[in-house]
């Protein structure tokens, strides 16, 4: 199972909505996906589900150990998504996490432990979308999953916003290879957000680009009225517009990171399940 997080401490960069669509997107090429809430504000899961979000959720496997994660996993109208919604003291689960004692207690591991219990082969990929500040919680998650998505807008903070996560995360790298098992934490991939037709976006998208160099994807996904529409049914981009701008740019992503992790060959799109080998 490849646990991966969509993160970035700059708020407002389309990070929900990445973690909505690029969930729908892995669903849509076979793999059986797990939409991991992690922020308290509920997005991702709102994404899935429009009539409101679940009471009990992520915060209630923080909170009480002896719950197991597929008793709050819910299945969604999205054939091959489930999402864990965040429940509704999350923001209380974080913020006692940063403390010495109680939830603080081994608070670095607490999201890896909860992942490990989801029975193998559940689901292929775990998505996890995180809130948009740096918190005891967001740190956790770094240390359980395998690596992180970056969505990155074209404003002119964009990229100093995204070096204070690179540090982080070399920090954390640092500490999984020498006291676990998981290896190094790597950035997979960094994709262009709420792209228009300015000057000022093309420059950037540019200069993000230059930076970050093959690690970011090739197409960006415009601002789109669509993302709004789909949003408020409930319903992801990628099934509400599926040949729209942004849904071909989420489908690309979902493609070019499911043939390297080799949840498929480069040659048979929509494989469910692992290459084999030989």
């Amino acid at each position: 199972m490849i646990a991966i997080a969509v993160t970035n401490a700059k708020g407002g960069v389309g990070k929900s909505t990445t973690a909505i669509n690029v969930a729908a997107a892995l669903a849509q090429r076979g793999h059986k996906v797990l939409l991991v809430d992690a922020d308290p504000s509920g997005n991702a899961t709102l994404g899935y589900r429009a009539q409101g979000i679940p009471a009990a959720g992520l915060a209630d496997l923080l909170i009480n150990d002896t719950l197991s994660p597929l008793e709050l996993i819910e299945a969604t109208e999205v054939e091959g998504v489930s999402v864990l919604p965040p429940g509704e003291r999350l923001a209380f689960c974080s913020d006692q996490m940063g403390g010495t004692s109680g939830l603080g207690h081994g608070r670095e591991f607490r999201m890896r432990r909860i992942l490990k219990q989801i029975p193998p082969g559940t689901f292929d990929v775990v998505v996890i979308d995180t809130s948009p500040v740096v918190t005891p919680l967001n740190v956790a998650i770094l240390y359980a999953v395998r690596e992180i998505l970056i969505p990155i807008d074209p404003c002119v903070a964009a990229i100093a916003g995204v070096k204070a996560l690179e540090a982080l995360v070399r920090d954390v790298s640092d500490f999984r290879s020498e006291f676990t098992d998981s290896g190094p934490l790597t950035i997979g991939g960094v994709i262009v957000t709420k792209t228009d037709r300015t000057l000022v976006a093309r420059q950037i998208e540019n200069e993000v680009r230059d930076y970050f160099g093959e690690l970011t994807f090739p197409k960006a996904v415009p601002i789109s009225v669509k993302f709004r529409e789909a949003y408020a049914r409930g319903i992801p981009l990628v099934k509400y517009d599926p040949e729209g701008a942004g849904s071909v740019a989420y489908k690309d992503a979902a493609k070019a990171m499911a043939i390297r992790w080799e949840l498929e060959p480069a040659d048979q799109p929509g494989k469910r399940g692992r290459k084999k080998a030989g």
